[in-house]
């Protein structure tokens, strides 16, 4: 071993910096001396290593990740097994913050920016189901968020498969690394497991399923919209108690703009019977979608008029009130619009006021059987006999809605960008506008108007779509660690190429290949020329006196 790779973990991994630590293990950032690039380098704690079960069930993890490929999910590099050395593994580095740690420091996400991270969440979990795996420790400290430059949602990874296992297992104390049986007393198992997500299956120590890991994608959109989990207590034993037995919150309650429909997603998938959730991750991100971007509500049907009823009698003229000449205007708004029933009752009485005002005062009279009546052309009429003329009364019919919030749409594919544009009543311009990015292909950047901005339905929106090239970033006179970094986030390959010199510091970025500035396409290679070691002239020995060699005459020698 070289005097270079004393401090290498495995003989390949220099540590930078820490990432994070938890109960069994500690995550550092490392640099890869062997293939290049950063990786996520997370090292069992030295008092475990030592218990070959604890070993076993580190590794476990790596061992269960490498079954799941998808985007969303950390690529497993390398695994270390030397209790003498260290107990590693090696993930793929994944820039971004904890979905925790963006709460905490900015509070909760919006609307479209939460449904976007839950979504992807969700993409991710279903590769997890489909290779036979339930994560069971979805959590906001397991979710890094990946934000594009203007603060949306460009991608998530989910991280810590810990407490993976197969569909099925049950998450007690003996099955995974964490504590000692007996912890709670007469050598009880310990239920393992994030309080804060937890399903109530999972609380019990009941076999998990898809449906467990979907709960807890329920109380992360709780996190991401809110800002604390569903069932937060002062005490964790209550917070178990209400994850058993309390019913699901209602985000719209704490959250202004949050729709009904998403809150039917939160609530269902928080239910206490794995059967009345969701199916199948795919099933929830559906609802998710729809929940936030349907079409627009179809416009009501008008509401035919109620026939007029019968004239009554002359005596059921007399002896019923004038109030009474209300019940068809009830009967009339009972299926209509509250705006009907106040139209139709305030032309009931300013008919009734005109009729009034127009009655002649002291008009004849004729003598009936001893009685004083007023004449028939003097007789107040009966609104009952006289029905305001509903039918010249306009129906109240529901439009469709006159502006139209443009939606959230920047890490999206164009395909999918142009189906929730065409749900809500927009379109898209096309072609899209390109522009040179590090993401793949088609996804989108920019859109003209803005999201959030209200504008006709039908109207276009531009899409600035990632052309699939980028440019090879200004690296030169850095680190090598630091340039690496800078041209792997720019969506390229790396490979070094070292020059030994005296002008530059050993490892500084000399120069690019293809140079600084090159507009190339995405995931192409880009060779870092880095400053070597300078030349040590080899050793001579010292020059020994010789005799004078003769110059050549062309003469024969004697």
């Amino acid at each position: 071993m070289t005097s270079d790779s004393l401090d290498l973990v495995g003989r390949r991994f220099r540590v930078r910096g820490l990432l994070g630590s938890g109960g069994t293990a500690s995550v550092y950032e490392a640099f890869d001396v062997e293939e290049g690039g950063l990786v996520a380098l997370k090292m069992l704690h030295p008092h475990l290593a030592l218990a070959p079960g604890a070993r076993a069930a580190f590794l476990r993890e790596a061992e269960r990740a490498r079954r799941v490929e998808h985007s969303g999910i950390p690529r497993v590099i390398g695994v270390g097994d030397d209790p003498a050395d260290a107990v590693w593994t090696a993930w793929t580095f994944a820039p971004g913050s904890t979905l925790a740690e963006i709460v905490r420091t900015e509070g909760p996400l919006t609307v479209p920016r939460a449904v976007r991270a839950i979504e992807l969440v969700l993409e991710a979990l279903d590769a997890v189901h489909r290779a036979g795996l339930v994560h069971r420790d979805v959590s906001a400290s397991n979710v890094l968020v990946h934000r594009d430059a203007a603060g949306g949602v460009a991608g998530v990874s989910l991280i810590d498969f810990g407490l993976a296992d197969l569909v099925g297992r049950t998450t007690r104390a003996g099955d995974v690394l964490l504590g000692d049986e007996g912890e709670r007393g007469r050598g009880e198992p310990r239920i393992v497991g994030n309080p804060s997500y937890a399903s109530p299956e999972q609380l019990r120590g009941d076999p998990v399923g898809v449906a467990g890991d979907l709960y807890q994608v329920g109380g992360l959109l709780h996190v991401a919209l809110v800002g604390e989990p569903p069932f937060a207590r002062s005490r964790t034993e209550d917070t178990v108690r209400a994850h058993l037995a309390s019913v699901p919150p209602t985000v719209s309650v704490r959250v202004r703009g949050v729709p009904a429909a998403l809150d039917r997603v939160v609530v269902r998938a928080l239910l206490k019977d794995p059967d009345d959730r969701f199916a199948s991750a795919a099933e929830m991100r559906a609802a998710l979608v729809a929940a936030t971007t349907g079409p627009p509500r179809s416009p009501v049907a008008p509401i035919e008029p109620a026939a007029p009823p019968p004239s009554p009698s002359p005596a059921a003229t007399r002896v019923l009130p004038a109030a009474v000449a209300s019940p068809p205007v009830r009967e009339t708004s009972r299926a209509s619009s509250p705006a009907l029933w106040a139209l139709l009752t305030g032309a009931a009485v300013l008919i009734a006021v005109l009729v009034f005002a127009l009655l002649p005062r002291g008009g004849p009279v004729e003598a009936q059987d001893g009685a004083v009546v007023p004449t028939a052309s003097a007789a107040m009429p009966s609104p009952v006999a006289s029905p305001p003329p509903v039918a010249t009364v306009a129906p109240v019919v529901e439009q469709s809605p006159s502006r139209v919030a443009v939606p959230e749409l920047a890490g999206r594919s164009l395909d999918e960008a142009r189906a929730v544009l065409a749900a809500v009543g927009l379109s898209a311009v096309a072609p899209p506008l390109t522009s040179d990015d590090p993401r793949p292909a088609g996804t989108v950047l920019a859109l003209t108007p803005a999201p959030g901005e209200q504008v006709p339905p039908g109207s276009a929106v531009t899409l600035t779509v990632a052309s699939g090239f980028t440019v090879v970033p200004e690296i030169r006179g850095r680190g090598a660690d630091d340039a690496q970094y800078t041209v792997a986030s720019a969506g390229l390959e790396i490979a070094l190429r070292r020059v030994p010199t005296a002008s530059a510091r050993p490892g500084t970025v000399m120069d690019a290949e293809p140079p600084v500035g090159t507009r190339v396409q995405r995931g192409a290679r880009v060779t870092l020329v880095l400053a070597g070691d300078p030349v040590t002239p080899a050793a001579t020995a010292s020059p020994t006196p010789s005799r004078p060699t003769p110059t050549p005459t062309g003469e024969p020698t004697p």
